[in-house]
């Protein structure tokens, strides 16, 4: 590897090439890239059998298509120096991922000028594994009923437009709410602070998993299971169960989800081990912060899966295997935002936050968003502990970790820190608010033209047979008294 390399940003300008630099890098991105089909595992692992395999098939497509998209012009939307605003970089920047013969600033001098650096395509790789986990944790969010044509659409979607407009505001060195303290005058030559893709990727993931779910509407298991909800028989006709549908509506109902949980945990532990490359490799560079950034990643991680665990034992009793899940995947999202920034004092209680918070938004999700399908916790897990694990950032950052200008509320930020957590605050709401309504207009125009959400008739088939011609287990009772095409349906008694 040559010891210096242009700079992407500026060709007249020489970077020294960082090799532990560019080693950390490329083990955080294969680390990365293993989360991947462990989130197809969870999703598997947490549903029903007869969409297991459709939950795999969403992971990995979205790998595919997020990463041909961003080779194409994704990165140049989300980090393209040329900026529109703030708000959108130039696709065509960085058309094939760049000159591969150039170096990615990744160290700055006191000055502010880059120093040193990695070689562009390292960078290109490890950001785009970052995308490609975002839509896998959509995909996850919203099993079951989703056709997987539709979610093909939506995916080319949001790799070209939600992604790289949310990346290139939050993380790209001129990005609007990256520099939201310059921009407002509130807090000069600073804005919002996401070390390793608390916003980026887990607000968005969660958030825009609710309003794909919200949009296409109860799952026919939900609506029988709602059928003496005194919320439910208030709301509107989107919670009847159809005409002729009682018999397999009741017999989905008597589906239980977590097909697999010994599946599910492994795919838990394997997202566990990628995300010491998600955080760790977040410093893009071997040094300190990346160091301290995995471990305290581990720290939140088990004390946030303890933490629910035993809550759920106090309350029923039991050691409940998803709850356990819940609170370490709770933990680590908690951690992301944060993980670069604080100590393993701060790394503690951010667990136990996570921990207990991954339990109150379970509960409250089936309490208030009792029309929700969401067996594999996508909503509560990564928007709800990302969008307050982004917020508090300007409480627990340590000044000795960061360097930022301003240090956290528990270290003497004062005012500054201040003005820094309502600065943070706006950006992480306005972020969610976007993601959802995007989100959820989209599925619905989509809905207008084309069909998105499966049928009554093959939510009870099973999307693995029905999109994927896999019948890995037959359906209790019939649909209809019709049939889907290709789908053999089996008789009303069963056999």
């Amino acid at each position: 590897m040559p010891e210096t390399l242009t700079s992407a940003w500026e060709s007249a300008q020489e970077l020294a090439v960082s090799v532990p630099g560019t080693a950390w890098v490329l083990l955080g991105s294969f680390l990365v890239f293993l989360m991947i089909p462990s989130i197809g595992m969870l999703e598997a692992g947490l549903t029903r059998r007869k969409n297991s395999l459709h939950g795999l098939m969403k992971s990995l497509s979205a790998a595919a298509v997020m990463m041909v998209v961003f080779t194409i012009v994704g990165f140049g939307l989300s980090f393209s120096p040329d900026t529109i605003g703030g708000i959108i970089g130039n696709p065509l920047g960085y058309l094939l991922g760049g000159d591969p013969t150039t170096a990615w600033p990744t160290i700055f001098g006191s000055d502010g000028a880059p120093t040193t650096g990695i070689p562009t395509f390292a960078y290109v790789l490890f950001q785009m594994m970052f995308a490609a986990v975002t839509l896998a944790l959509i995909g996850a969010g919203v099993p079951e009923r989703m056709k997987f044509s539709a979610w093909l659409v939506y995916s080319i979607f949001f790799s070209l437009v939600l992604y790289p407009l949310i990346a290139h505001m939050v993380w790209s060195f001129n990005g609007l709410l990256g520099n939201i303290g310059t921009r407002t005058g509130l807090l000069d030559g600073f804005g919002m602070r996401d070390f390793a893709c608390g916003i980026v990727v887990h607000v968005q993931a969660g958030f825009a998993g609710l309003a794909v779910t919200l949009a296409l509407g109860a799952s026919l298991r939900k609506r029988a299971g709602l059928a003496g909800h005194a919320a439910a028989r208030r709301s509107r006709r989107s919670l009847v169960i159809p005409d002729g549908y009682a018999e397999a509506a009741e017999s989905e109902r008597a589906e239980r989800y977590g097909s697999n949980l010994p599946l599910a945990i492994i795919g838990t532990a394997l997202l566990w081990f990628g995300w010491f490359g998600f955080n760790g490799s977040s410093s893009l560079d071997l040094n300190v912060q990346g160091v301290s950034a995995a471990f305290v990643t581990a720290v939140a991680a088990a004390t946030a899966g303890v933490v629910a665990m035993l809550i759920r034992k106090l309350l029923n009793g039991k050691y409940d295997g998803i709850m356990a899940i819940s609170g370490v995947l709770g933990g680590l999202v908690m951690i992301t935002p944060n993980s670069g920034y604080v100590t393993v004092g701060s790394a503690l209680i951010l667990g136990l936050l996570a921990g207990a918070l991954t339990f109150a938004a379970t509960g409250l999700m089936e309490r208030y968003l009792y029309q929700v399908d969401d067996p594999v916790g996508g909503f509560p897990v990564h928007g709800v502990n990302g969008l307050v694990g982004s917020i508090v950032v300007p409480v627990f950052a340590h000044p000795d970790l960061t360097g930022f200008p301003v240090a956290g509320l528990l270290y003497g930020g004062g005012s500054q820190a201040l003005t820094w957590l309502v600065l943070q605050t706006v950006g992480a709401v306005a972020v969610s608010a976007l993601v959802f309504t995007v989100s959820y207009g989209f599925i619905k125009a989509l809905s207008a033209v084309t069909r998105v959400r499966a049928t009554y008739e093959e939510e009870v088939v099973g999307l693995d047979a029905v999109d994927h011609g896999e019948i890995l287990e037959q359906p209790a009772v019939p649909a209809t008294r019709g049939s889907v095409p290709g789908v053999p349906m089996p008789s009303s008694s069963g056999v």
